[in-house]
């Protein structure tokens, strides 16, 4: 199995070809910012509500997404620690760690562990992206709401702190919920426990949709590198690209195996998942924000290159 010719190589291609539409004027900065603007307010919502409504929750393995998912929020909140102690702000700090813990689970992981694992495989991999966004992006808007309704609030450095936390609870609750992100997640998972159907052609649009939203994430991210250098701020690059291609599956592997104590196959899987690069996603939400951009945009670009060396032996290695 070619990992890096079947399933890294095309995305790298559509990096490449943002970046050139950028380099060559194509698209300017402006059009950058109006298209990612579509991206995150229409093709991803239409991604994540169509993917949480057609989720039966009730039927859904736990055993692989407890034991990514503790592994996962374990080593966010400990790079997002580490970084508010580094002097970052809030919100980057919440992305350095999305980064971090947030997998390129589609477009890499459905076709590297159908091959290497077959359909039982895949389907315990359903199980952790079922939940991926729902947890994941969800914890993050959180965070970065709640640090930013902390940080603006006026005279909030002369009350106490339970003060604090109290008044910026409401504005960052208010703004998570109306999210881009976290609001038709929230109604998915409505719509999914409803026991509704989705009518017929309202699925296909947003599956149309949705089809373009991975596409258009990667596009606009290699667009980004053009516009900040591919050398920018490569010490974050290659940290984050540690974080998530070293750090993430080992912390998976070791709480799988020795916390949770999961089958051979699950932990297998679950660990995959981990070791593949960073997602799209964060770098929509950085763009969304406006922070961290330089060191997401790489970190998911270089991550998903060294990916090529580091997935093999990975394979080999839980093989």
């Amino acid at each position: 199995m070619n990992v890096f010719v079947e399933i890294v190589a095309p995305i790298i291609a559509l990096i490449a070809v943002g970046y050139g539409a950028a380099r060559f004027r194509v698209v300017d900065a402006d059009g950058v910012r109006a298209l990612s603007d579509v991206t995150f307010l229409l093709f991803l919502p239409a991604l994540l509500f169509g993917a949480m409504a057609r989720t039966n929750f009730e039927r859904i393995a736990l055993d692989a997404p407890t034991v990514y998912f503790s592994a996962a929020l374990a080593l966010f909140f400990v790079v997002f620690a580490v970084q508010r102690a580094r002097g970052y702000a809030a919100d980057s700090s919440a992305l350095h760690a999305l980064a971090a813990v947030l997998s390129n689970n589609v477009m890499l992981g459905i076709p590297l562990v159908r091959l290497a694992f077959g359909e039982q495989g895949l389907a315990i991999l359903l199980t952790i992206i079922a939940m991926h966004a729902l947890i994941l992006l969800t914890v993050a808007t959180l965070v970065i709401e709640f640090g930013r309704a902390l940080a603006t609030e006026p005279g909030a450095q002369q009350r106490p702190l339970m003060s604090r936390l109290g008044h910026a609870l409401r504005p960052a609750l208010r703004g998570a919920l109306m999210h881009p992100v976290v609001l038709p997640i929230l109604a998915g998972v409505a719509w999914s426990l409803s026991h509704w159907s989705l009518p017929g052609p309202i699925d296909v649009a947003l599956k149309m949709m949705a089809t373009a939203a991975a596409p258009m994430c990667l596009v606009l991210l290699g667009a980004s590198l053009a516009q900040f250098g591919v050398g920018a701020g490569w010490a974050g690059v290659i940290g984050l690209s540690a974080l998530k291609t070293l750090a993430h599956p080992l912390a998976v592997y070791a709480v799988g195996r020795w916390v949770f104590e999961v089958d051979a196959l699950t932990l297998a899987v679950a660990t995959i998942a981990a070791g593949l690069p960073i997602g799209a996603n964060v770098y929509l939400l950085a763009q969304r924000y406006r922070v961290a951009l330089p060191v997401v945009s790489g970190g998911v670009s270089f991550s998903t290159v060294i990916c090529a060396v580091t997935l093999p032996l990975l394979l080999a290695w839980l093989r």
